[in-house]
């Protein structure tokens, strides 16, 4: 007798991490926090299968380990390339390969420069006759057209990037695909987000989107209206990752996506994400529709309940706000 309840037991324990590793719901009860690293001030935290992120150099970086290489989104800001390296060195010797920036931002494309320079250069540059002075050797670069518009150009508090640290391919249709370290990985356009540059990155094998500046689970979005963002655009790439990202079950674990700043999310947070803002759009043009000024708007607190999570920080409410009224504005004024 005592020695069946003894196999019950070992054989009941046994199964318990198997239904934990089968139930996301009792796996996120049951499992210790991701573990991070810190290395030179740059925290290291693996997400899924072959994807890290590393935090603290400017906007987040993503980084894609594999058999050819190191695959990055976006390089920090200014400053920081060799905190960067020093952290990628800590997960693998092998060299960077493609860099990827999401938008033209000075967080996000500051360290292009060190990370090209680290990689020996940009991939594919001719030497005398023609010849590649680097056959299968550098970093291939990637960003949209019009991001790298806006890195080559002086701005205020921003220094036009010159050389390798420019991005050698551009596109500016809806999307580049490509194949890196045994995966398919999608660059995908988001006209009018952000700004008028932004772009998606999905590595679909490892199921994860880093999303740059279109997302992040810290304050509201920033829409830089100067540069063609928008808030319509921005609720439209949300809705591209809603479409890309699909749940283990009850909402939980699944696709994962890096935002630019702020936690590592799913798609049940950028559900969230993505209503709270189309609510609040929604009550500015109601009120847009009545004739209410925008100091009306903003003594309506149209946000009241969003306030709490994504009004201290980054973007305040009224510059949200501002930034809905003139958009909602403009349409009715067509």
């Amino acid at each position: 007798m005592k020695l069946c309840c003894l196999l019950a037991g070992l054989i009941a324990a046994a199964a318990l991490p198997l239904a934990a590793q089968q139930n996301p719901m009792a796996r996120a009860l049951s499992e210790p926090w991701p573990r991070t690293v810190k290395v030179d001030g740059i925290e290291i935290l693996h997400v899924q299968k072959n994807i890290y992120l590393l935090a603290g150099a400017g906007g987040y970086v993503t980084a894609q380990i594999g058999d050819e290489g190191v695959f990055l989104v976006d390089s920090g800001a200014a400053g920081q390339a060799d905190k960067l390296v020093a952290a990628i060195r800590t997960l693998t010797d092998k060299r960077i390969r493609y860099l990827v920036n999401t938008s033209g931002d000075a967080d996000h494309v500051g360290g292009n420069e060190g990370i090209v320079k680290e990689g020996g250069g940009v991939a594919g540059v001719s030497g005398e006759n023609g010849l590649l002075a680097r056959p299968n050797y550098g970093v291939l670069t990637y960003a949209h057209y019009n991001a790298v518009q806006r890195m080559t150009a002086d701005a205020p508090g921003f220094t036009a990037l010159k050389g390798e640290a420019v991005p050698d391919s551009t596109f500016e249709g809806p999307h580049k695909d490509m194949y890196a370290n045994g995966e398919a990985v999608q660059l995908l356009s988001q006209p009018n987000a952000h700004t008028d540059g932004d772009i998606l990155v999905f590595f679909r094998g490892s199921d994860v989107i880093s999303a740059g500046e279109v997302y992040r689970t810290d304050s509201y979005p920033v829409i830089d209206v100067a540069k063609g963002g928008s808030v319509q655009g921005e609720i439209n790439a949300l809705n591209t990752i809603l479409d890309l990202a699909i749940p283990e079950r009850n909402q939980m674990g699944g696709t994962r996506v890096i935002p630019a700043h702020g936690h590592v999310a799913n798609e049940a947070d950028v559900l969230e994400y993505r209503d709270m803002l189309t609510i609040m759009r929604n009550r500015v043009r109601a009120m847009v529709a009545k004739n209410m000024t925008l100091a009306q708007v903003k003594e309506a607190h149209p946000a009241i309940e969003y306030d709490p999570l994504y009004g201290h920080h980054g973007v305040t409410t009224d510059q949200m706000l501002e930034i809905m009224y003139n958009e909602e504005t403009a349409k009715k004024g067509k």
